[in-house]
């Protein structure tokens, strides 16, 4: 082979060579993204500014929380819930696939100076006014920030009759495991059409209660309720007095084990 030929393809493989490597280095490591933002406020701390009315928050307040609520199949709808260790709030986001940005276990961070903190059939909420209505989809990174921080979230396991202590409110929010719980009854979906919220009773083996709400939108709206007893997890909500449980998806339910009978 002339000489001047096998010098070139060897240049040539060499500079290949460099330019894959440059591509998978580029490709394969992703730099972690860190804010520079540092929470100086409890979720809990944030709540006790509440007082009858929506409150204007007019001070460099910070809070950080795991991100414990997924629009993805439909049961959460522009609304995101996040948790510390005190306690949960939800934040109103007009963007309807939060997911992709801020998925379950997302360590965020939440600039709090010039939203209103409200509360909506006792959850506790962030928005923007008086009506603490839903953050502009394109002011939301004015008050978000996500760190390359966060953890699975590890669901904190109640009880039924726990929904009846007088500690119960502080849990609205949070992300909660019950465990020996079934439908009362079966052969029913999980959601119909005729309203936005439909609810199904849960119980204990002890007769306690709980409704699970789920939302008409929900991808699994129209899957039958699993006939068996076990494990469900779910965010705590509450409307009027009542407690609710709105799950992210029907993987949340686990009713394998043999019911239990009265």
């Amino acid at each position: 082979m002339n000489k001047i030929l096998k010098i070139n393809i060897i240049t040539g493989l060499v500079i290949l060579f460099f330019f894959n490597s440059c591509v998978k280095e580029k490709f394969d490591q992703t730099p972690e993204y860190v804010t520079n933002l540092v929470a100086n406020t409890t979720i809990k701390d944030l709540k006790s500014l509440y007082i009858n009315s929506a409150v204007l928050i007019d001070t460099n307040i910070v809070i950080k929380g795991i991100v414990v609520s997924n629009d993805k199949y439909g049961n959460f709808y522009k609304e995101l819930f996040i948790e510390d260790e005190t306690g949960a709030v939800s934040i109103r986001l007009d963007n309807s696939y939060l997911y992709e940005h801020y998925p379950v276990g997302k360590l965020v961070y939440v600039k709090c100076e010039g939203l209103y903190l409200g509360t909506y059939n006792n959850v506790y909420q962030l928005g923007l006014g008086a009506n603490v209505d839903r953050i502009n989809d394109g002011l939301i990174e004015d008050y978000l920030d996500i760190s390359a921080g966060g953890t699975p979230v590890v669901p904190k396991t109640i009880s039924l009759a726990d929904l009846t202590g007088s500690n119960a409110d502080s849990l609205i929010g949070s992300f909660i495991k019950i465990e020996n719980v079934q439908f009362v009854d079966t052969g029913l979906t999980y959601s119909v059409n005729t309203s936005s919220y439909t609810t199904r009773n849960i119980q204990d083996c002890s007769g306690n209660n709980v409704v699970l709400s789920t939302s008409k939108f929900a991808d699994f709206k129209n899957d039958y309720l699993p006939k068996g007893n076990g494990t469900i997890k779910a965010v705590l909500s509450k409307f009027n007095n009542d407690y609710q449980l709105r799950i992210n998806s029907a993987d949340d339910v686990n009713f394998t084990g043999n019911r239990c009978t009265k």
